[in-house]
Parts: structure tokens; C-alpha cells; sequence
């Protein structure tokens, strides 16, 4: 599923995210873990080739595309050295303009990109790779026979308060809610919204036709909708009513529904839509809700625009901790099983720190299949720009 913190907030389709968290770019509550990066050379990373540079480059080149049009002090996450070196837009002018130059099929031109401009960090510890993608639901754009549910957009009477302007004691750099008599209090839950505390508040920007699609939909932080005609149309995330957010899965196995070693996005869906009493009660748990706005001009093979507000490429895009990796920033990930270069453009809500980061697979069955397949533990190396840390205090192996 993808705000800058969006979306596509990416939902957790490997086992362990459907019990322990969910991607969803958003604003940011929680403090951040260290960074915990080290430089190294670019020998120290299992797998780095040509054939990774140029297939990581274009999702970058789209990134830099968003970035270099940012004013220069435009933050972009990131914690410690990562918020140092890449935290702001204008950290990564210099690359960004090098990159414009790198033709698309060039191989070697792409790796001698990446080794000139950006320096590889080494996250400390391993990280859980796990996959999400954008699912395919039918819909309509008007309530009609069978659709029968809201997607809500965005209500009017959301605050999102950036702390950062005044002097902050709480910890937090963003905090989401509504006035209330001139006070700031949380924003409804999800069971107040699905209640019709919104009705007036919010515009309806699709229709589905049951709970659990728009609950899964929440999950993605984005949707296709297939429309009665066959038309498809995108939805992408626009923020949530701040409240935490519960993992379903996680509930489900406590509650004996599923075993731990049976729990996937289709598992979770098929048992909410044959219980539909019980799946009320544990969807309102997760009192966290899910906003929309239409998206229009994808390109072809390009899922909706994540927290950076960049479309997602299959394979090539990663949701990751926001509060401690700099969105816009090249990731290197390295496991048993795969090597590739993807390039952070989303928010995994469940991740902390550099414990956790999704893979996007794209749209549909395919991808939800691929994405349900990817579970397993390896590094991650953050690419930052050299021009920021030659002039830096950072120390390190040279690359």
C-alpha cells in the first residue's frame, strides 16, 4: 500500500509481515532506529554486476526525476549518517543531474554510474525482504447493484501537524487528527469511520463490493479497480487517520483461525469472506484507516506512485523505514536466493529501521503470487551521494 510518507502502503504478503506489520507510506509516529550504516567498497557488496546497475537505474532515474525538482531543503527521511548524506533533495542534485546522461541499455555506463556517484553503505545486522504488490479488485465509480462499500478519499477535516515547525518534546515529527473545539484529538477509527462518521466529511472515490476487499485494499495502500465496463482505473494512497496499526494476521493466529505457517494474503481474505460476523470484529481491531485519491497517467507495467511520488516498478522499488532511509535513495539487497539494486520509493509502516524492507512485484495475481513467495533474511547496502560524503566527516573504506 504507497505519504511522505504513501501508498502504497504496501501490504504484507510474506507470512511474517501479516503477522508482525504492514507497508504503509505514511506519516511517521515513532522515533527512529539508529541508522547504523558503514561504508564500504562496492567489491563488499554479493552480486554487484552490470546487469544489476543498468536493471536498478531506471527506477532511479524516475526518482530523480520527482527530487530534482524539490526545493533544495526538502527532507526525505533518513536517520544519522543516511539523513547527513541523503536526508535532503538537494543532497542529491549532483547525481541526479549525472544520471539524466546514462543511457537506459548501456550496462557498463550504469555501473560506472553508480561506483562515480554514490558510495554503498552496509546496513548493520540482516534485514527481512519480504514482497507486496498491487492488487487487482472489480469496482465501480458510482454506487451501483453490487458495490456497495466506500473507498474514501481524504476527509476535510484531517490534520496532518508536522512537529518539526515548532519545538518538539513528544519525540515524533508528524502527528495525524482532528480539531475538536479548538483541541487537537485522534482522528476517528476505523470503526467509528466504517460507522458513517465520515459520510460528510469525505468524498466516496470508488466503490467495491464487499468489506474485505476494501479492507485488503487498505492493506495495499493502492488498487486497480476493474470497472462493470472493464475499464481499470488507479487508486493510490493518501494518507490515514494516524491511528496504529494492527496486524490482522497476527490476531487470526492468536484466535486459532489460521496456524502460523498458514498465513498469506489469500489465506486471510477467503477466511474474513466466509466468516463475515467474526471478520467485523477483527477488522475494526486495526484501528488504522486507509485514504484515497485517483491516479491518473500510469505508465504501462508501472504500479501507482508510492510515498515519493514516483510509479512503482516491479522488482525495482522498495518500502523501507522512511525514518531511517532517505526515500529516493538506491538500496542494494543481497540474499541466498538474489542480488538486486532497487531504489526506496515507498513506506513499509512495519518496518523499524533497517530490520525490514519490501519488494514490489507489480500488479495482479502474478505478482501477488511472487510476492506472497518472497520471505527470507539477508543485507541491505544504502547507495548515498559521494559528492555529500567526500565532503563529510564520515570515515570508511574507500569504493
Amino acid at each position: 500500500m504507497r505519504a511522505l510518507l504513501s501508498r502504497h502502503a504496501p501490504a504484507c504478503l510474506a507470512a511474517l509481515l501479516l503477522l508482525a506489520g504492514c507497508a504503509l507510506p505514511r506519516p511517521g509516529g515513532q522515533d527512529s532506529a539508529a541508522s547504523g550504516l558503514s561504508r564500504v567498497a562496492y567489491s563488499a557488496l554479493p552480486g554487484w554486476s552490470v546487469n544489476e546497475a543498468v536493471a536498478g537505474l531506471p527506477a532511479f532515474q524516475r526518482s530523480c526525476k520527482v527530487i530534482s525538482v524539490m526545493p533544495v531543503d526538502q527532507a526525505l527521511g533518513g536517520a544519522g549518517l543516511a539523513d547527513t548524506l541523503g536526508g535532503k533533495a538537494g543532497d542529491w542534485r549532483a547525481a541526479c543531474a549525472a544520471a539524466t546522461s546514462v543511457p537506459p541499455d548501456d550496462a557498463a555506463a550504469a555501473q560506472s554510474f553508480f561506483q562515480t556517484w554514490l558510495v554503498p553503505y552496509a546496513a548493520s545486522g540482516t534485514t527481512r525482504i519480504t514482497g507486496y504488490y498491487e492488487p487487482v479488485y472489480p469496482g465501480s465509480e458510482i454506487r451501483e447493484d453490487g458495490y456497495v462499500v466506500p473507498i474514501y478519499a481524504r476527509p476535510r477535516d484531517l490534520v496532518d501537524a508536522n512537529l518539526s515547525a515548532f519545538r518538539d518534546t513528544t519525540g515524533k515529527r508528524r502527528i495525524v487528527g482532528r480539531l475538536r473545539y479548538g483541541t487537537m484529538v485522534p482522528y476517528y477509527s476505523r470503526a467509528q469511520i466504517e460507522g458513517g462518521a465520515i459520510r460528510r466529511l469525505a468524498k466516496v472515490v470508488a466503490w467495491v463490493k464487499n468489506p474485505v476487499d476494501a479492507y485488503m485494499i487498505q492493506l495495499q495502500g493502492a488498487a486497480r479497480l476493474r470497472l462493470p465496463d472493464g475499464t481499470l482505473i488507479d487508486l493510490g494512497f493518501d494518507g490515514t487517520n494516524g491511528r496504529v496499526y494492527t496486524p490482522i494476521g497476527k490476531l487470526m493466529v492468536e484466535k486459532g483461525y489460521l496456524k502460523p505457517d498458514d498465513v498469506s494474503i489469500t489465506s486471510i481474505r477467503a477466511w474474513l469472506l466466509a466468516h463475515p460476523t467474526a471478520a467485523r470484529g477483527l477488522m475494526d481491531a486495526n484501528r488504522n484507516y486507509v485514504f484515497f485519491k485517483r491516479i491518473r497517467g500510469v505508465p504501462d507495467g508501472l504500479g501507482t506512485p508510492g510515498a515519493l511520488d514516483v510509479p512503482l516498478a516491479p522488482e525495482g522499488s522498495a518500502a523501507v523505514d522512511a525514518k531511517t532511509i532517505p526515500l529516493g535513495a538506491p538500496v542494494f539487497i543481497a540474499t541466498k536466493t538474489l542480488a538486486r539494486l532497487t531504489t526506496a520509493q515507498d513506506v513499509d509502516v512495519g518496518a523499524h529501521g533497517t530490520s525490514a524492507l519490501q519488494i514490489f512485484f507489480g500488479l495482479g495475481s502474478k505478482a501477488a503470487a511472487r510476492a506472497s513467495a518472497e520471505a527470507e533474511t539477508g543485507r541491505i547496502f544504502v547507495l548515498l551521494p559521494r559528492q555529500a560524503a567526500t565532503s563529510s566527516s564520515a570515515k570508511g573504506a574507500s569504493s
